[in-house]
């Protein structure tokens, strides 16, 4: 981008890529021009049940795996985990998925124990469907979601004790080979939030 001030105007210049749009964003005491990527629309899944509990998801980006792990560890023994599921979009980004069910404020302060994607932290405050959403479909400058393994200690006093949800389960298996734990409290519910939204 060119930028010039002559005559006490100021003068931009910059060519629009194929994929690029802009906008002028006027305030009482500033005004923002922006030029961004047009974003991509992609598929995911809510973490919201029929119940209107949630499962636990988590979205890093940019972190080295060590930390997913060191954190998972943490929350793992304060809230009496099951086992997660880690996925690896890209490169040092990744998805936790935990099948345990929680109300969904309880989730938002376990997601305060991590050093996730901060934008994550508060995505039902920001998103219509008030949950947190977590992308199925490819994306541009993204391989297919790849499961890695999963993540924590297998304890059976734990599955006896946790509810899990039935329909999030069947989405895994139906889209993963897996070799799932045995979780013996399911909620035998059915339906699962499956939703459009914009991305970067």
């Amino acid at each position: 981008m060119e930028v010039k001030v002559k005559g006490g105007e100021l003068h931009l210049k910059h060519k629009l890529k194929k994929n690029e749009l802009w906008k002028l964003q006027k305030g009482k005491k500033f005004q923002t021009f922006s030029i961004y990527k047009e974003p991509q629309i992609v598929k995911g899944f809510s973490n919201v049940c029929e119940d209107e509990k949630g499962i636990l998801v988590i979205d890093y980006d940019g972190v080295d795996k060590s930390v997913v792990l060191e954190d998972y560890k943490l929350i793992e023994k304060r809230f009496k985990l099951p086992q997660g599921y880690l996925f690896k979009t890209k490169q040092n980004n990744f998805h936790i998925i935990c099948l345990k069910k929680f109300l969904q404020s309880k989730i938002f302060e376990i997601l305060q124990f991590t050093r996730c994607d901060s934008n994550f932290r508060t995505m039902p405050l920001r998103n219509p469907y008030r949950s947190y959403v977590l992308r199925l479909s490819l994306k541009k400058g993204s391989k297919k979601i790849q499961f890695v393994e999963l993540v924590g200690k297998e304890k059976s006093s734990i599955y006896d004790l946790c509810e899990i949800s039935t329909a999030h389960l069947n989405l895994l298996k139906k889209v993963y080979d897996i070799k799932h734990p045995k979780y013996s409290r399911q909620d035998n519910l059915k339906r699962i939030k499956l939703h459009t939204y914009e991305t970067g």
